[in-house]
């Protein structure tokens, strides 16, 4: 708990010092007093990051995973784009297009969001440029790419248990619930079908989001209950009601997991002890 509270004030106290942005901004649409009010926000909760009605459910899960964690690299990561335009994530280079870093969010996504989420995603693209929130095969995350920006950030026994277009079971679950007990992060491939209670019963055909336990799931009897972060939010899942494993594996496709060996305090940059 020491070393994620230091990290919190580590990455607050980064804010505080962000050096001052170039004349030609590389964000030139996007308020910088916005994004620093917003980066406060997400660091002081995570679940405030919102990909909104935008399909950057990917990142979003990445990104939740790191402010838990690691909240110094994404401020960092944060404020290189939006003084130089292009980061890096210890060995991975996010370099937006100049449609990407041009385009105004406005009430679509907020600032700090589309900086963060919207320019990983534009970055690994090699063909479709990320450039409007409107956009959907752009800002899909595939399960391989999800688990490569974890190993990434330092995540070790990383798990892809993930389909398409078969859902999971029973097995799967409990798998879930041995990572989560092994103190892993799980990030679960689902059809976003199950966190409507209106259609949380229906079958789905295929994956379309990406959610982030932020619990151990709870089983009593056949019966299944799990709170997840999801669109700015923690989730609970029914919202209200009941939810049948067999029901629940009707919109899940699996997970990827890892776990995050958090270094001695010492080794974080500009630490000089309690």
């Amino acid at each position: 708990m020491f070393t994620r509270n230091m990290r919190k004030t580590y990455a607050l106290s980064l804010i505080d010092k962000m050096p001052p942005l170039p004349k030609g901004r590389p964000f030139p649409r996007i308020a910088p007093d916005q994004v620093v009010k917003e980066l406060r926000e997400r660091v002081n909760d995570p679940s405030t990051q919102d990909q909104m009605n935008t399909s950057l459910c990917g990142p979003a899960a990445f990104f939740y995973c790191v402010l838990n964690y690691k909240p110094e690299l994404y401020v960092q990561y944060v404020i290189d784009l939006l003084t130089t335009g292009k980061a890096r994530i210890d060995s991975l280079t996010v370099e937006p297009s100049l449609a990407c870093r041009a385009y105004d969010p406005g009430s679509k996504i907020a600032a700090v969001d589309w900086i963060a989420l919207a320019s990983l995603r534009d970055s690994e693209n090699t063909v479709i440029n990320y450039e409007s929130a409107d956009q959907d095969v752009p800002a899909i995350t595939r399960p391989a790419t999800l688990a490569s920006w974890l190993r990434v950030v330092g995540y070790q026994s990383v798990r892809d248990n993930t389909n398409y277009y078969f859902c999971k079971g029973r097995k799967e679950i409990d798998a879930v619930i041995r990572d989560i007990s092994l103190s892993l992060d799980v990030c679960l491939l689902v059809n976003k079908n199950i966190l409507d209670v209106a259609t949380s019963k229906m079958k789905s055909t295929f994956c379309n989001h990406w959610i982030v336990a932020s619990d151990t799931p709870k089983l009593n009897g056949d019966q299944i209950e799990i709170s997840v972060y999801t669109w700015g939010q923690i989730l609970k899942i029914p919202q209200h009601g009941s939810l049948s494993v067999r029901e629940f594996c009707l919109n899940f496709y699996g997970y990827v997991s890892g776990m995050l060996v958090e270094p001695l305090p010492q080794s974080l940059p500009g630490y000089r002890g309690p």
